[in-house]
C-alpha cells in the first residue's frame, strides 16, 4: 500500500528559504480562514520564542517541470507560515502583553542568539504525498470527521489572546497537581481544558464577587488588553488556594468538596474570610490560627450532609434541604451559588 504522507520536521530557517527562492506556495484553496489579528500573530510568534510547539503544517511538494524547482504547496498551515514570514521581515512586533522580555521589538532587534534559535525552531509538518486535489480534499474529511467539536472554553481560547487569558491559563496550570491530587478534576478533562473553565470563574469571583458562568466570555473580552488588578489577584488566587490546601487538603480527595459546585463555594467563602469577596456584606477576616476550626467546620457539616443523604427530604433541616438541592443540582445560576455562598459562610463563621 503506498503512502499518502510522511512526517517531517522543517526549520523556520528551510520556510524562508524556500519562500524567498519562489519554491513555497501560501495557497489558500484547501482552507480559507479568516485573517488573524495582531494578538493571535503575537502570541503565536511568542510560543516559538518560548520553544514550545505549534501545530503541524500540511505541505504538498510538487517539481516544477519548466524551472525543475521543487514546490511546496501549503495546504494546511497558511496563516501561521504567513504570519512568521512576516514576522521575519519586521513585518510586526511581539506584544509586552504575551512577552516582558522581547515586546515591542521586531525580528531584527531581537539578540542574535535569540534570532538564530528562532530560524533554527522546527515546524512539524506533514509531507502529502499525492497529486490530486480531490485526493487531498478526502484527507481532510476524513481528519475533520475525527475531529471533536470544541467546547465553550477551547473556543474562548482560539478567540481570545490577551491578559485575561494569560492569567487564567497560568494559574490553571500551576495548580495542576493541586487539580489532580484533590480529585477535582480528572487529567481527560483537565485536557479539554476543564481547569482552565474552573480557574476563570474563581478569578472572575475574586474579581467582582459571585457571578453566572455564562458571564465568562465578558472577562476575557474586557481584560484582553488591561488587566489592573492583575498581580493582586492572582496573588490573592494563590493565597486562597493554598489555604484551601492547608486547612482541607488532606480531606479534600474525599470531600463533597471536590465537586466542582461545591469547590467553587469553598473556595469563595475561603475568599470572603481572606480578604472580602466583592458584594458580600462578610467583614469577618481570619488567621491562621483559626484554620483548625474551620476544618472542624467543615468536617461537622460533611457529617450533617452524609446524615441528611440517608434520611428523606422530609427529615432535614430546611436549610440543609435547600444547601443539598443547590448544589447537587449542579446550578452555575448566580442566585443560587450566592444561597449556597450565604449558608456555607453562616455556618462556618458559628465554629469561629
Amino acid at each position: 500500500m503506498a503512502k499518502n504522507f510522511e512526517i517531517k520536521s522543517y526549520s523556520i530557517n528551510d520556510y524562508r528559504q524556500w519562500h524567498e527562492r519562489g519554491e513555497l506556495i501560501l495557497s489558500p484553496k484547501f482552507q480559507r480562514r479568516r485573517v488573524w489579528s495582531a494578538k493571535a500573530k503575537s502570541y503565536l510568534i511568542d510560543t516559538i520564542l518560548r520553544e514550545l510547539p505549534i501545530p503541524p503544517v500540511f505541505i504538498r511538494e510538487t517539481i516544477d517541470l519548466k524551472t525543475r524547482k521543487s514546490i511546496r504547496e501549503v495546504i494546511d498551515g497558511q496563516q501561521r507560515l504567513a504570519t512568521i514570514l512576516d514576522y521575519l521581515k519586521d513585518g510586526f512586533s511581539v506584544s509586552k502583553i504575551h512577552n516582558q522580555d522581547y515586546g515591542g521589538l521586531y525580528f531584527s532587534q531581537l539578540p542574535d542568539e535569540v534570532q538564530k534559535e528562532f530560524l533554527l525552531y522546527n515546524i512539524s509538518t506533514n509531507k502529502v504525498l499525492i497529486s490530486e486535489d480531490k485526493d487531498v480534499l478526502g484527507i481532510f474529511a476524513r481528519l475533520n470527521t475525527y475531529t471533536v467539536p470544541l467546547n465553550k472554553t477551547e473556543l474562548l481560547n482560539a478567540k481570545y489572546f490577551g491578559l485575561f487569558k494569560q492569567t487564567v491559563h497560568s494559574m490553571a496550570h500551576e495548580f495542576y497537581t493541586f487539580w489532580i491530587k484533590s480529585k477535582i478534576l480528572k487529567e481527560p478533562k483537565i485536557a479539554r481544558m476543564a481547569d482552565v473553565e474552573l480557574t476563570s470563574e474563581l478569578i472572575i469571583a475574586s474579581i467582582d464577587g459571585i457571578q453566572d458562568r455564562r458571564v465568562i466570555e465578558t472577562y476575557y473580552k474586557r481584560y484582553d488588553d488591561r488587566f489592573d488588578n492583575k498581580d493582586k489577584i492572582t496573588d490573592n488566587f494563590k493565597k486562597c488556594m493554598d489555604t484551601i490546601g492547608e486547612i482541607y487538603g488532606d480531606i479534600l480527595p474525599d470531600s463533597y468538596f471536590n465537586k466542582s459546585p461545591l469547590f467553587y463555594s469553598l473556595y469563595c467563602m475561603i475568599y470572603d474570610l481572606l480578604f472580602g469577596l466583592p458584594n458580600s456584606e462578610n467583614t469577618l477576616r481570619i488567621e491562621p490560627s483559626q484554620y483548625p476550626k474551620i476544618k472542624i467546620a467543615l468536617e461537622s457539616l460533611e457529617a450533617i450532609l452524609e446524615e441528611s443523604s440517608n434520611k428523606s427530604a422530609q427529615d432535614s433541616e430546611p436549610d440543609i434541604k435547600q444547601f443539598i438541592d443547590d448544589y447537587t443540582r449542579h446550578t452555575t445560576v448566580e442566585a443560587v451559588r450566592n444561597r449556597r455562598h450565604q449558608f456555607l459562610l453562616a455556618f462556618i463563621i458559628k465554629y469561629l
